[in-house]
């Protein structure tokens, strides 16, 4: 009898979670149907309503329309309320804009250390920019001692999935040898994959690299190539360096 008592209750249990999946579903998906329309204040009510019943996606969705005073007064502070909910349930990107309102101070005081848990959380998780940010914190020694080591390795975590910023600065740290041994070819490599991206600093760095002969051969005209990439999106020093390269 105690076991056809506890599988009346499991079948219980699973057909309540599957009224409530499907009540759930259709409040998210009225939510981002009215959103899409523009409609936001309807969009609001619809994603309150399957937040309240403890969806984690539409928690971080009215996480955001808190955050962007959109169908409701802007409020940060509620924003965090809802990330922390969500984040609490392990949604990837209700951990990462939960770290990023402590890493800022926004919505809440502002705290480096609970920020790098948050981070971290996403960042095992594989959310690029998440490990970015945790790598910067690494490299900055913000909220957590400066490890140089940890922060190639959360940096090469993001790169490896083509976040930019990241390739970048795994670049600078092969280039300066921090963390990693010093490998201009290395750093070459990762600054090619940022500045194929459009960061700005890579392409100057790619200018550079070309101009001296550092982990590559030197070729003039690739330099040129690669400074005007950089000055065109306004990096001052590539603007100089081109000025004394076409001059000489």
């Amino acid at each position: 009898m105690k076991i056809l008592k506890q599988s009346r209750m499991a079948l219980f249990l699973l057909l309540w979670l599957f009224a409530a999946s499907m009540a759930f579903g259709g409040s998210l998906e009225k939510g981002f149907q009215y959103y899409r329309q523009g409609e936001f204040e309807k969009a609001f009510i619809e994603m309150k309503a399957a937040a309240e019943a403890g969806n984690p996606r539409a928690q971080s969705v009215l996480a955001l329309l808190y955050a962007k005073g959109e169908g409701v007064g802007q409020d940060d502070a509620r924003a965090v309320e809802w990330n922390r909910k969500a984040a609490e349930q392990n949604w990837i990107l209700a951990q990462y804009n939960l770290a990023l309102a402590y890493d800022l101070g926004r919505g809440v005081r502002q705290d480096a250390a609970e920020a790098v848990k948050w981070y971290r959380k996403a960042a095992e998780q594989g959310h690029a920019g998440s490990q970015f940010n945790l790598g910067h914190c690494y490299s900055k020694g913000v909220g957590v001692r400066q490890d140089y080591r940890e922060a190639v390795k959360w940096y090469r975590k993001a790169a490896e999935q083509g976040n930019a910023d990241a390739q970048n600065n795994l670049g600078l740290l092969y280039e300066n040898g921090k963390g990693v041994k010093q490998d201009n070819a290395e750093a070459l490599k990762w600054y090619r994959k940022a500045a194929e991206a459009g960061l700005p600093h890579a392409q100057y760095m790619m200018g550079l690299a070309y101009a001296n002969g550092e982990g590559v051969r030197s070729d003039r005209a690739e330099a040129i190539r690669w400074l005007e990439k950089a000055a065109a999106q306004g990096h001052a020093e590539a603007k100089e360096d081109l000025d004394v390269l076409k001059g000489s």
